[in-house]
C-alpha cells in the first residue's frame, strides 16, 4: 500500500538521492531552498511523499503563484516530481498526482503549470495521461553574449546612457507596485512583497534589477539563476516579471534592463536565459523577438483543475 504525506527538511537526503536515480545529477542545493522556503511560507509550496512501509519511493515539489509571468490568477507550478525507477508501472505517480490536485484545489489553485522537453516522450505520456495538454503559452530564450566573439550580435551594444540600470532592493518594492499598477490597472502588492523576498533572498543568484532616468524609477525587471527547476542542470537565468512605466516607453527601458542583465549574466558563465509568454501576447513577445529569442525546445503544459 502506497501512503502519501506532506514532505519537508527531514526528507531531503532521500529526495536528493531518489531525484538522482532518476535524472541522473545531484541537486542538492535546489532542494534545500525548497525546503527552507516551505517552512518559512507553508501555504505558497506542496511538497509530497510516495512512501511503501518507511522507505519513500517517490515524491512531488510545486509551488503557489498569483501574478507570475503576467497571470493574475492562483496558479501551482509543478518543477520536481520523481519515482524510483523499481516503483516505476505500478501507479505511483498517478496516485501523486491525484494527491497533488486534491491539495492545490483545497488551497484555491484551478490550473497546474509544468514544462517538459519536446524530445522526452515518457514525461510527455505521463502528463498527457494525467489531464495535462499543451498550455497558450511559449517558452522563449537566447543564449547570454559571448564578449570574445567578433561575430556575435549587435543588441548587447546598444548605447541607453539616459537610463541608469541598477541592482533592484528592498526599498524598491513601492515604486515597482506603482508601475505594474499602471500597467495592469490593479496593485499587486502582495505578489510583489513576496517576489521581492524570492528574488533578494532565496533565489540561488540574485539578478533583479531597476532602471531611472533624472532618479525616477521607470522600470524594472525580476530574474533569477536557479539550478534544478523543471530538472534543468545547466546554469539558467529566468526573466518572469517586467514592466516600464507607461510615461517611458519610448526611451529603449526595457532594451537597457536586459541588455545589463545579459552582460551580468555573461559574467557569471551562465549560459542562457528564458521566459515564459502568453501566446498572444504580442507586444513582449515582439520585444523579446528583437532582443535576440526564439522558441524554446521546451513544451509548456497545464491542467486546468476548475
Amino acid at each position: 500500500m502506497t501512503n502519501i504525506e506532506t514532505i519537508g527538511t527531514t526528507a531531503l537526503d532521500t529526495v536528493v538521492d531518489l531525484d538522482k536515480k532518476t535524472n541522473g545529477s545531484k541537486r542538492r542545493d535546489f532542494f534545500a531552498k525548497r525546503f527552507t522556503a516551505q517552512e518559512k511560507h507553508p501555504q505558497s509550496f506542496i511538497s509530497l511523499g510516495a512512501s511503501t512501509g518507511d522507505k519513500i519511493v517517490g515524491f512531488v515539489c510545486c509551488h503557489m503563484l498569483q501574478g507570475e509571468f503576467g497571470s493574475d490568477k492562483l496558479i501551482a507550478v509543478l518543477d520536481a516530481m520523481s519515482v524510483e525507477p523499481e516503483s516505476q508501472g505500478h501507479g505511483v505517480g498517478h496516485e501523486l498526482m491525484t494527491r497533488l490536485m486534491t491539495e492545490i484545489r483545497s488551497r484555491g489553485g484551478r490550473e497546474i503549470q509544468t514544462q517538459a522537453g519536446w524530445k522526452q516522450p515518457e514525461v510527455l505520456d505521463f502528463f498527457a495521461s494525467t489531464g495535462f495538454s499543451m498550455a497558450p503559452r511559449l517558452i522563449v530564450e537566447r543564449s547570454t553574449p559571448d564578449y570574445s566573439d567578433p561575430t556575435r550580435d549587435e543588441y548587447e551594444d546598444l548605447s541607453h546612457d539616459d537610463v541608469l540600470v541598477r541592482s533592484l532592493l528592498p526599498d524598491d518594492l513601492e515604486q515597482v507596485v506603482r508601475i505594474d499598477r499602471k500597467i495592469t490597472g490593479h496593485p499587486r502588492r502582495n505578489f510583489f512583497t513576496r517576489k521581492f523576498e524570492e528574488v533578494l533572498y532565496e533565489s540561488g543568484v540574485r539578478m533583479s534589477l531597476i532602471a531611472e532616468i533624472d532618479g525616477m524609477v521607470v522600470g524594472f525587471m525580476m530574474a533569477r539563476v536557479d539550478f534544478g527547476e523543471f530538472g534543468r542542470t545547466a546554469s539558467e537565468a529566468v526573466i518572469d516579471t517586467l514592466g516600464v512605466d507607461t510615461a517611458f516607453r519610448s526611451r529603449h527601458v526595457g532594451h537597457a534592463l536586459l541588455a545589463q542583465l545579459l552582460g551580468n549574466l555573461a559574467s557569471l558563465q551562465v549560459d542562457s536565459v528564458r521566459s515564459e509568454v502568453e501566446w498572444n501576447n504580442l507586444d513582449i513577445l515582439g520585444f523579446l523577438d528583437r532582443c535576440g529569442f526564439a522558441p524554446s525546445q521546451r513544451l509548456a503544459l497545464s491542467c486546468n483543475l476548475a
